[in-house]
C-alpha cells in the first residue's frame, strides 16, 4: 500500500510541476539573466547529489521554480530608451481642493494607426461637476470572451475623458501574450479624449466597441476618478510592468469595483482573466443604466455603437447612437 500511494504522490507531483517549469523556461528564454540562479541551484544539488547519493529529484524541480519565482519578483520593470510613440508619454495630475488638473491627456489623430499627428492637451476639471461614468468594451477578430476595458468620465460642462489601462510597448517591440507574462512591457494608464481612445477603434481598427452608462452617485464616480489617478501615478513611479494574466487591461478596472463595493465577493478578483464577461456581470447586478423590463441583450444591442463616427461632436454622436 505504501507503495501504490509513494506512486500516486510522485505522479501528481509531477503533473503539478508542468506548468511551472514550463513558465520557468520561458523566463530563463524572455529574461536571460535569469537562470544563473537556476545554474547556481543545480551545482548545488548536484553536490548534493555526489556527497549524499541520495537524489531528489522532485524536490530539486519544486525548488528550482521557487528559486525562479523569487527572481522574476526580483527584476525590476522595463525602462527602455524610448518607448513607442502612442505610449511614450504619461499622463500627470495637480489636485488643489475640488480642481483636478490633467497634463498630457492623449488627443491624437489618426489616418491609420501607425500614422498619426501626435496631440496632447491639459483640461482642468471641476470635480463637483462630475455627473457621470462610462464602462466601455471592445472586442476584435469575433472573441467574446476577451476584450479591452475602459471607462469615460462625463462632467457638466459636456466634457469627457476616457481611461484605458494599456500595454505599454518598447521602441521595436511587438505585443505578444507570452512575453506579456515576464516583464517585457509596462503598463500605462492613459488618459485620453474619447476621439482618440475610442475613435482608434472605431474608425480606424473597426473593432466592436460598446458604451454602457452606469448608476453611479457623484461621491461614488469621485473616488473611482480618484482610484484610477493613484494607478497611473503609481504605475509610473514604480516602473510597473504589464502582465497578460495578473497586470493587464481589466485589473485596475476590477480593483476599482472592489473601491465602491469591498464587500465584492473575492471570486470577482479573477474576472480580468474572462473580460469579456463583465459588461454581463454589471448589467445583471443592475450597475448599467437600462429602461424597465429590457433584458441583457437588448441592453447590449442598445449601447454597441459600431464603425465610422464622425470625429466633429464624436461624443455625442458615440451617445445618439446608444439612445431608443
Amino acid at each position: 500500500m505504501k507503495k501504490i500511494l509513494s506512486l500516486i504522490v510522485e505522479i501528481l507531483s509531477s503533473l503539478l510541476l508542468v506548468l511551472p517549469l514550463l513558465w520557468s523556461i520561458g523566463l530563463w528564454y524572455y529574461q536571460p539573466i535569469s537562470i544563473i540562479p537556476s545554474i547556481l541551484l543545480l551545482a548545488v544539488a548536484a553536490l548534493w547529489w555526489w556527497i549524499r547519493r541520495r537524489p531528489s529529484a522532485h524536490l530539486v524541480l519544486w525548488l528550482l521554480v521557487l528559486v525562479n519565482i523569487i527572481t522574476y519578483h526580483c527584476i525590476p520593470g522595463p525602462t527602455p530608451a524610448q518607448w513607442k510613440k502612442p505610449w511614450a508619454i504619461a499622463p500627470q495630475f495637480e489636485q488643489q481642493g475640488d480642481l483636478l488638473t490633467i497634463r498630457n491627456i492623449r488627443d491624437f489623430r489618426y489616418r491609420t494607426e501607425d500614422d498619426s499627428d501626435v496631440r496632447y492637451r491639459t483640461e482642468t476639471y471641476d470635480l463637483n461637476t462630475l455627473i457621470g461614468v462610462d464602462f466601455a468594451e471592445c472586442h476584435w477578430d469575433g472573441m467574446e470572451a476577451i476584450c479591452h476595458t475602459m471607462l469615460s468620465f462625463h462632467f457638466a460642462d459636456g466634457r469627457r475623458f476616457a481611461v484605458s489601462a494599456e500595454t505599454r510597448l518598447p521602441e521595436g517591440a511587438e505585443q505578444g501574450a507570452i512575453p506579456g507574462l515576464y516583464k517585457k512591457y509596462g503598463i500605462l494608464y492613459l488618459f485620453g479624449t474619447e476621439e482618440d481612445l475610442y475613435g482608434l477603434r472605431t474608425n480606424i481598427r473597426h473593432e466592436d466597441l460598446s458604451i454602457y452608462p452606469l448608476k453611479i452617485k457623484q461621491t461614488g464616480a469621485r473616488k473611482l476618478l480618484q482610484h484610477y489617478i493613484d494607478l497611473a501615478r503609481n504605475a509610473e513611479a514604480t516602473h510597473q510592468p504589464y502582465n497578460t494574466i495578473s497586470g493587464n487591461c481589466s485589473t485596475g478596472l476590477v480593483s476599482g469595483f472592489r473601491v465602491l463595493v469591498p464587500t465584492m465577493a473575492r471570486k470577482y478578483d479573477f474576472l480580468p482573466l474572462h473580460n469579456g464577461s463583465i459588461a454581463g456581470l454589471l448589467i445583471n447586478y443592475g450597475a448599467v443604466q437600462a429602461h424597465p423590463g429590457e433584458t441583457e441583450q437588448q441592453i447590449r444591442n442598445r449601447c454597441y455603437v459600431g464603425y465610422d463616427i464622425p470625429l466633429e461632436n464624436y461624443s455625442t454622436e458615440l451617445r445618439n447612437r446608444i439612445r431608443d
